[in-house]
């Protein structure tokens, strides 16, 4: 496990908190319906069923925080605003670091990467936050997080040996770019 992020600087209150999380959730979604589509493409069956079902339990989220955020107004924030340590929150998968022949462990593991860091996010606000319910809130995120690590690792461990394997391309492209 990481550190938990210090967001003590900006997450404060809970339209700020809430709109961190839709961001957040909003944009893991749509990077993991992206890598989804590409897997597809690429012919990497498995490791696309895996992207799009993180892609629906994201989506699942998003639903649940923009329910949430009916009692608030929030803050509009530019990109360079939010509280991610990196130019991307931390729950999205760079989309550089995925290659279409990755194995069904490759993506496992930058999925266990990519939720732990939102995990640390969520526990960074909870720690350093003054108000109680602010604090319970980013708690239950992070929990919800723990369990997206916990699914994956228990996937990979019933996927065995296959994990381990990616696709195989004989023709591959001169270029990816």
């Amino acid at each position: 496990m990481t550190e938990p992020q210090d967001n003590s600087r900006v997450v404060k209150t809970m339209p700020d908190l809430l709109a961190h999380a839709l961001a957040m959730e909003s944009e893991a979604c749509e990077r993991y319906g992206q890598l989804a589509d590409q897997m597809e493409t690429c012919n990497n069956a498995v490791v696309a069923r895996l992207f799009r079902r993180l892609e629906g339990i994201e989506r699942a989220h998003v639903l649940e925080i923009e329910d949430l955020c009916k009692n608030f107004s929030l803050p509009r924030l530019a990109p360079w605003e939010f509280a991610w340590q990196d130019n991307e929150s931390p729950e999205t998968i760079d989309i550089g670091s995925v290659s279409y022949q990755m194995s069904t462990r490759d993506a496992v593991s930058l999925a266990i990467d990519h939720e732990q860091r939102a995990a640390d996010f969520y526990l960074g606000i909870a720690d350093s936050a003054d108000d109680a319910a602010v604090q319970r809130l980013a708690r239950q995120f992070a929990d919800e997080e723990f369990e997206h690590v916990q699914w994956l690792q228990n996937w990979l461990a019933e996927q065995g040996s296959d994990a381990g394997r990616g696709v195989d391309d004989p023709d591959p492209p001169n270029s990816l770019e």
